[in-house]
């Protein structure tokens, strides 16, 4: 085969994918793949070539990865795992040319199910030798449609007991239906702690010319708001220049925030601000504890500025937690600066703190590293070489080329101009390398690194960071992930030079902009088999540096924190990097460092996990909740095959799932088995009868939302799934909602429907209308509908949001406006719009039945 030939191949062979049957085999599914050849080139068996393809399932696991390869003589072809995600296909002897128009259906079994379109991976490619790897373009792109409809029970299912089906119209209807009330519901998201409405009058600031007042120290408070303040003109001056009598004046200062009668809670945090409208003197007057207080405040007047008129109100205001946070995955699929200072700013909208910057993984490093010029050269690279000396695999569809979300990289410059935008916006920057698990990027460009000296002799400087041994890894149990080599090795000293190396140059970049306070080492999800190879591992335990193979991990974990205490930062961990054994945590007496931060993610409530989150914090660590089962936004938003997301830890997470999370009660969050099946209180507590209940309550320090990005390839799907889901998790990291401390279930979800009734509507009319204006293509829920009489009701997830229908179609659409008549059998389109009305929901079908009457 030559490249022409090739060529030719990649453009006319069409690719379909079909799950046929989750349901049948418990811990496997059925699947098939189907090779059309729609052009004048045969396919043949000769020539060497294989198809590389991703694939989040174990392809036949019966037999892989144990063997090299699973021969399919049926069909001609084999499969072969190469590492991580990516398989090959390629032609035994016995493969049959596929001529012009020929097709050759492949069925093989893949490891637990798959129940959605996003599951599968873009970017199939053929090679053969030598030649340049080609994208098969039948499987090219965002769009997926290579991939055939999950239209069955037996497909959409994910075994025989899953109680999950993609939502009807008329399910999604009652699910979401709410009032309707015609306007936001809250005067300003995330709720205050208290607001009082003084009068029912405004002052309009867009008729005269209003200032803004500050001092030195608020200069850039200020500039803030004259920057952002777009619906009128705000003149800048000191406080200096402040006349006693001035009117239409916007002033900010630092000074104790007013405790009165009716907020009765001391206000000691720096957070905390007081906004007072003082309609007949024409001034609006924000005091903050501290100027990150008055920023705060500075954010509650820009959201009151959206209508151009300000409410007369007084505004209490201060944070539930010290700690809201949102954490952002660019490893598996990276995110240019742009995207990540777009998130920020609306951050800073909802009062957000923390952003959680998840930087390395296997499949990609991606921070420069002054010294360690392969972390970006071959680390951030994704391609077609399977030595892994010029880049690393091209794992999650990225393809075997550089020009897709798999390769890309923050320079030093980059990083600094992230932090910049992040201090001016009071958001501390955590930085995440994960180790010693999720490494194998770092691994194999330390290792590029090795080569590198040794080609000139210098062993001492080729050994200086390597990260592994050489060993037959091959062999090895492979990580969660599918991946081999993946696992920085605990008995090296060159191990803890690179971490070392690693958190001096970090803490470098963040000194003159925003000192860096804590420094995250990961620590999940590590394939400790990994290391019973390990000759250095070995060693360790022989010399009784290490008590037995078990400890090792905890000996990586203290040797980080000793290295991390040395540069006098405070410590983070996911909960799994801080346990022993997978039983206790570790004594927080063993780290040096000032705080650890413990992130609890692991809570499927069936897995006896949820309670860990408890057990850190009374043994002394700060914890962040970080649960699964509600905050995970890399988790679909509905349970239907064609929304985005994985489904590992529950099924579906929408917008008013975050929104009803009770972080300071974890056990009154468990609602379903992974299955669907409802948890009683026995279920409950059956799971977690081993765990504590929660005494060390100021250990709890805030929550953070997840987005993990194996799936999330474009700015717009970035956007797509952490919006609005943020504006929930923003709005219970702030605000602590009466009903969290109810007990009567009946009284506690009464509680909860009427609270998000009037969240929903905020959004709806108000809210997702500044995304749109700051261009950030949030979530659009489909819409649910359902026919009474000759009449069709159609509702949104957030009311306000436009609503249309199409009775021809889609050959044309009308507004949802008042009455919609139908009459029986018609078959109307539905979809839910932006608030802008520029973007669509997926279109929904309703038909209408000869009754009349649709559920």
């Amino acid at each position: 085969m030559d490249q022409a030939s090739l060529d030719s191949i990649a453009s006319s062979l069409d690719i379909k994918y079909k799950v046929i049957d989750n349901v049948e085999a418990r811990k496997t599914y059925i699947a098939k793949v189907i090779l059309t050849n729609t052009g004048d080139v045969p396919l043949r068996g000769t020539g060497k070539w294989a198809i590389y393809f991703c694939h989040i399932r174990m392809v036949e696991p019966q037999t892989l990865p144990d063997a090299d390869q699973i021969c399919m003589e049926k069909y001609g072809v084999k499969f072969c795992h190469i590492n991580g995600c990516l398989f090959t296909l390629e032609p035994l002897r016995s493969f049959k040319t596929l001529q012009k128009n020929d097709s050759l259906e492949i069925t093989f079994t893949a490891e637990y199910y798959s129940v959605a379109r996003s599951d599968l991976m873009p970017n199939w490619y053929i090679t053969c030798k030598d030649l340049v790897p080609r994208i098969i373009q039948s499987t090219q792109g965002e769009d997926l449609n290579y991939i055939l409809p999950f239209d069955t029970p037996d497909s959409w299912k994910r075994h025989r007991w899953d109680k999950y089906d993609p939502f009807t119209p008329g399910v999604r209807y009652e699910k979401n239906y709410v009032e309707d009330l015609g306007k936001a519901g809250c005067v300003v998201t995330p709720t205050p702690y208290g607001l009082t409405e003084l009068s029912d009058g405004f002052l309009d600031l867009t008729k005269q010319s209003w200032c803004i007042v500050a001092t030195e120290e608020l200069i850039q408070e200020a500039e803030f708001l004259q920057e952002k303040s777009e619906s009128v003109k705000l003149d800048l001056r000191s406080d200096k220049d402040l006349k006693a009598d001035q009117n239409r004046v916007i002033l900010l200062k630092v000074g104790p925030v007013t405790v009165n009668s009716v907020y009765s809670k001391p206000c000691d945090s720096l957070d905390a601000y007081e906004l007072t409208v003082k309609l007949e003197e024409e001034v609006i007057e924000v005091i903050g504890s501290s100027a990150v207080g008055v920023f705060y405040g500075v954010q509650t007047l820009l959201s009151l500025l959206e209508r151009y008129e300000v409410p007369h109100v007084q505004i209490l205001d201060f944070p539930r937690y010290p700690y809201r946070g949102m954490h952002l995955d660019v490893s598996r699929n990276f995110h240019n600066k742009e995207s990540v200072l777009k998130l920020l700013e609306v951050m800073a909208m909802y009062k957000m703190n923390k952003l959680h910057f998840h930087l390395t993984d296997d499949e990609g490093w991606r921070l420069e590293i002054p010294g360690l010029e392969e972390l970006t050269t071959i680390g951030s690279r994704r391609g077609h070489d399977l030595q892994e000396k010029t880049c690393i695999l091209p794992m999650l569809g990225s393809g075997p080329n550089f020009d897709t979300s798999g390769s890309g990289y923050y320079t030093v410059q980059d990083y600094k101009e992230i932090l910049q935008f992040a201090n001016r916006r009071h958001i501390e920057v955590i930085p995440e390398i994960d180790m010693p698990g999720h490494s194998h990027a770092a691994i194999k460009a330390m290792q590029a690194r090795y080569y590198r000296f040794q080609e000139i002799k210098d062993t001492e400087s080729a050994k200086q960071y390597l990260l592994t041994d050489f060993l037959d890894y091959d062999s090895i149990p492979t990580s969660v992930q599918m991946y081999s080599e993946n696992s920085m090795n605990p008995g090296l000293d060159s191990t803890y030079r690179f971490v070392e190396k690693v958190v001096k140059e970090v803490k470098a970049m963040h000194a003159e902009i925003q000192p860096l306070k804590v420094f995250h080492f990961g620590g999940d999800e590590v394939p400790y088999k990994a290391w019973k190879k390990s000759e250095a591992c070995d060693k360790l335990i022989e010399n009784g540096d290490v008590e037995s193979f078990d400890k090792l991990m905890e000996h990586f974990v203290k040797k980080v924190a000793e290295i991390v205490a040395k540069h006098d930062l405070c410590l983070g961990a996911w909960q799994d990097g801080l346990i022993h054994s997978g039983v206790t945590p570790v004594e927080r007496e063993k780290f040096p460092n000032e705080e650890v931060l413990a992130y609890a993610w692991q809570n499927v409530w069936e897995s006896g996990l949820a309670g860990f989150a408890y057990k850190l914090a009374n043994a002394g660590y700060k914890v962040v909740m970080s649960q699964a089962t509600h905050l995970y936004f890399d988790h679909p938003y509905e349970p239907d095959p064609e929304e985005v997301g994985l489904y590992w830890a529950t099924r579906y997470i929408d917008t008013r799932k975050t929104f009803n999370f009770m972080p300071d009660n974890i056990f009154a969050n468990a609602d379903v088995k992974l299955n669907g099946k409802v948890l009683t209180k026995e279920d409950v507590e059956k799971c977690n009868e081993d765990n504590d209940v929660l005494i060390e309550k100021q250990n709890v320090i805030g929550m953070q939302g997840q987005l993990w990005s194996e799936l999330i390839r474009t700015s717009n799907s970035l956007d797509s799934m952490i919006h609005p889901r943020l504006q929930a998790l923003a709005e219970r990291a702030w605000h602590k909602a009466p009903w969290e401390d109810i007990e009567d279930v009946t009284k506690l979800k009464k509680g909860q429907t009427a609270d998000w009734a009037k969240f929903s509507n905020s959004l709806g009319y108000r809210e997702l209308l500044r995304l749109d204006k700051m261009g950030v293509t949030y979530h659009i829920p489909p819409p649910g509908a359902r026919v009474e009489g000759d009449t069709l009701h159609v509702i949104s997830a957030y009311p306000g949001l436009p609503l249309c229908y199409s009775t021809d179609n889609g050959t044309t659409w009308l507004n949802v406006k008042g009455k919609v008549e139908v009459k029986p059998g018609d078959k109307i389109l539905i979809m839910c719009k932006s608030a802008d009305g520029l973007r669509s929901s997926r279109i929904v079908t309703l038909s209408v039945p000869d009754t009349g009457v649709s559920k």
